[in-house]
């Protein structure tokens, strides 16, 4: 892995979450004085596909974000410095198809992963996934 790192810290989705909503202020001062310290010491932090899934959904779901406002958030994250993300050419890869598309921002991340993996495609039986060229309709 070319992002293996003893010293790096990754992040949970509430972390995200505080950073970007504010919605605890306290809270969010805390994560912000930690990031600043790893940057400081010139450490990243690494952001896994789990992480950017839940925390869209955890926006969407709980926060009332709209997919633009998602999208948005997720943008600002990609250029934080200091964050690394969990391959970060599948990440683009899946946001600019979301962008693009719309849609589930997860299926987007399943869809470019398992293609940076070598798979042709994905197979679903969720019909609005199997729009996007990465999935593939189960026909039954």
């Amino acid at each position: 892995m070319p992002w293996r790192n003893v010293n790096m810290l990754a992040l949970d989705t509430n972390i995200l979450v505080r950073l970007l909503t504010n919605d605890n202020p306290v809270q969010a001062q805390r994560v912000q004085e930690s990031l600043d310290v790893e940057l400081t010491a010139g450490r990243e932090c690494l952001v896994g596909h789990i992480v950017l899934c839940e925390l869209v959904w955890v926006l969407m779901r709980l926060y009332g974000y709209t997919v633009l406002q998602c999208q948005q958030a997720v943008a600002s994250l990609l250029g934080f410095a200091g964050l690394r993300f969990e391959s970060m050419p599948t990440v683009l890869a899946a946001f600019k198809a979301w962008q693009r598309e719309g849609g589930d921002w997860a299926d987007h991340l399943i869809g470019a992963h398992m293609q940076a993996l070598g798979c042709t495609a994905v197979l679903t039986l969720d019909k609005r996934a199997s729009r996007q060229t990465t999935h593939q309709l189960l026909g039954l």
